[in-house]
């Protein structure tokens, strides 16, 4: 059975917000006044015939509208009582339910507000610890819930890289990719033309560890060697995107009132590397051939000259109003399970703070280098997804350092596994066993998991000296609070 629609919140803010009365609105909808402050309170679900008459009186998205954010929210409470600040208070997870479902305005009021004092903190540690460096989690939590809202899919951006296709003459090849050994030359020229640029391939024993470098003072813009042709591309699409997009990205930031300058500088890098995505992976041409391919991301990547990571970040915007793809979200990791990228979608809500669940299959993905994992999993709350994952090799580092190596999991909800080739030879019926994960230890309750880092809320430890259990912590009685 799927969850009821309970956005009464969302209802109550937009009336207010077109300023109309309850009478108004239920007139508008053709209900009664009672029944729409039922609705509003959550004390009645949202129907989909109501929404639908909501979508014909009213200006509004009606996918952003249905779109219970229950899931975001719990996730975002259960962080905020599992801190050690408030860990003494044991706050069990059906009274977060209860507050969510109650007043959710006040539940991201106290999201929000922790995660200010987080920032504070983390900010007062890093002082204390290593002589005043400040943490960029702020910064880069705020570019993530920006990309969030707006579902990672940023119209004028689309429409910037097909001007750019079309002015740099860059020609698909059967409609399916770009002509990737004329491409870097075809946008060299480009950027000669328009830009007074010139483009220019460096050694690495000039460039060091430097991929791109943009010189003011020459008037060039300067390459690795070490990239890929694919990487070559994309880093030059990046520059170009930052010489020659500036008033749209300075739109889009000041539309999202992204104010800090640490992140307005790594939105609008984000943004020109979704740009650079756009130009070598056209919206049609690369949906058309995911769908025609079941969504073979190797195929993809040789079709339209794209490495595997760039490929899996151009699925996960794929979301234009009436030619969407498959809802994916993505995530990129460490050996050690430290979280790089991550873009939540389809219903999944990573832990702000804190690793992944070690059930993930991306942490074995690591013992199988270049090779794709496919996992059908649950969460506590039920929702079912299907995860690949694999290993992404490093752009490049000098012989003498470490390269570092990265996992990729691309996800979505389980019922569109049956559109993608890595399903066929997985069991993803009614009656399958999915594989128990979790966000993160932190917000999970799952008390037989014996691969669990840390606590969950809401329980007592205890620690027995005559038995010992598989496992680093002993969960079999639960918090007089927890019911």
């Amino acid at each position: 059975m799927q969850e009821k629609i309970l956005v009464g919140h969302k209802l109550r803010r937009f009336r207010k917000s077109i300023s109309l009365s309850q009478t108004a609105m239920a007139e508008a909808l053709e209900i009664s006044p009672s029944y729409l402050n039922l609705l509003e309170h959550n004390q009645r679900p949202l129907t989909v015939g109501l929404l639908l008459r909501l979508g014909n009186s009213f200006d509004i998205d009606l996918k952003d509208f249905a779109e219970d954010d229950a899931a975001s929210l719990s996730t975002g409470m259960s962080e905020i009582f599992a801190d050690p600040l408030l860990a003494d208070e044991q706050v069990p997870r059906r009274e977060i339910q209860d507050m969510i479902t109650a007043a959710p305005g006040a539940a991201r009021g106290l999201v929000t507000l922790f995660q200010a004092y987080r920032k504070v903190r983390d900010e007062l540690e890093a002082t204390a610890g290593d002589g005043g460096v400040r943490q960029m989690s702020n910064p880069v939590e705020k570019v993530r819930a920006t990309l969030q809202q707006l579902n990672n899919y940023f119209p004028t951006l689309e429409g910037a890289a097909d001007e750019l296709r079309h002015a740099a003459k860059i020609e698909a090849v059967s409609d399916f990719g770009l002509t990737g050994d004329n491409t870097l030359a075809s946008l060299a020229t480009h950027v000669k033309d328009t830009l007074g640029l010139r483009v220019r391939i460096m050694p690495v024993e000039v460039m060091q560890n430097q991929l791109r470098r943009y010189d003011f003072h020459r008037r060039e813009i300067l390459l690795s060697e070490a990239l890929r042709r694919p990487q070559r591309q994309f880093h030059l699409l990046i520059q170009i995107a930052l010489l020659s997009q500036q008033a749209t990205l300075d739109k889009i930031c000041q539309d999202q009132a992204v104010q800090d300058t640490q992140a307005q500088s790594l939105l609008k890098i984000t943004l020109a590397g979704y740009f650079a995505g756009a130009v070598m992976m056209p919206y049609l041409a690369f949906l058309d051939s995911a769908k025609s391919l079941r969504y073979d991301l190797d195929l993809l990547g040789r079709r339209f000259g794209c490495s595997f990571e760039q490929v899996c970040h151009r699925l996960t915007t794929l979301n234009a109003p009436n030619t969407r793809g498959i809802p994916f979200f993505f995530i990129r990791v460490d050996d050690a399970g430290n979280i790089s990228k991550r873009l939540a979608a389809a219903g999944m809500q990573f832990a702000t703070h804190g690793g992944t669940c070690p059930k993930w299959t991306m942490h074995k993905a690591f013992r199988t280098p270049e090779k794709i994992l496919a996992q059908a999993a649950e969460l506590p709350n039920g929702q079912k997804y299907f995860m690949l994952a694999r290993t992404a090799p490093p752009l490049w580092s000098p012989t003498l350092a470490q390269s570092p190596e990265f996992a990729v999991t691309l996800g979505c909800e389980l019922h569109h596994a049956r559109d993608m080739i890595y399903a066929d030879q997985i069991d993803i019926s009614k009656s399958a066993r999915l594989d128990q994960i979790g966000v993160g230890c932190s917000v999970c309750e799952r008390m037989d998991c014996t691969q669990r880092a840390h606590p969950p809320i809401g329980h007592e430890l205890r620690f027995d000296g005559p038995m010992r259990r598989i496992g680093l912590y002993d969960l079999g009685t639960k918090s007089t609070n927890s019911k």
